[in-house]
């Protein structure tokens, strides 16, 4: 039992809703199946080999909102628990990763790590987001740069608990629309950008 009266299976099943709540917050749904029939096209054309269990990722998880917004609660040992400010947490899958996110170092420590072939999805992850791929087995493999450790999972919910697991978010704010006003050099905007789908 935890101070609050939950077993860890209870907290295994909140964490579990929260991270299926974050993810259908950046427009992912169940049974969700994007056409990706051009960018499997423009594979072929280019010599790009994209395995089924790629595709298969693409089509639920491509254009989802590139960040979602949620909140947590701060524990402090000199007072009283409070929320934090919005955080992000980025699911970034774009087309030719490699080249875009100049990761080829990082996909060179996966796939050794892997021993499989691996499609590089981008990044996703909470506070500093990890290299993603994802092999042809299924398996997702997530490199952080602030650690040597490849880290395997067997679906993008397992590695978002890995990410939040010690969060205690708040599940309000991940009822709220993913949309909130962020300040930049340029002023204020609203954040995510809504951008299409760069697979279509």
């Amino acid at each position: 039992m935890t101070q609050d009266g939950q077993t860890p299976e209870q907290l295994e099943s909140e964490l579990r809703e929260q991270v299926i709540l974050l993810l259908k917050k950046s427009g992912w749904y169940q049974g969700r199946r994007i056409d990706i029939s051009k960018y499997k096209e423009r594979c072929s054309e280019q010599g790009i080999e994209l395995f089924p269990a790629a595709a298969a990722f693409l089509e639920e998880y491509s254009g989802i909102d590139r960040v979602a917004h949620f909140k947590y609660m701060l524990n402090h040992l000199d007072g009283p628990a409070r929320e934090s400010e919005w955080h992000e947490y980025e699911f970034h899958f774009v087309p030719n990763a490699v080249e875009e996110l100049n990761c080829q170092a990082e996909m060179h420590i996966i796939t050794t790590a892997a021993q499989e072939d691996c499609y590089c999805l981008g990044l996703s992850g909470y506070y500093y987001p990890a290299v993603t791929a994802i092999g042809r087995s299924g398996k997702l493999y997530l490199l952080h740069d602030y650690e040597p450790t490849v880290r395997v999972f067997d679906h993008l919910l397992e590695s978002m608990e890995h990410e939040v697991g010690e969060l205690d978010m708040i599940t309000s704010s991940l009822l709220e629309p993913n949309q909130i006003m962020v300040q930049t050099v340029y002023g204020p905007q609203l954040s995510p950008e809504k951008v299409p789908n760069p697979f279509q």
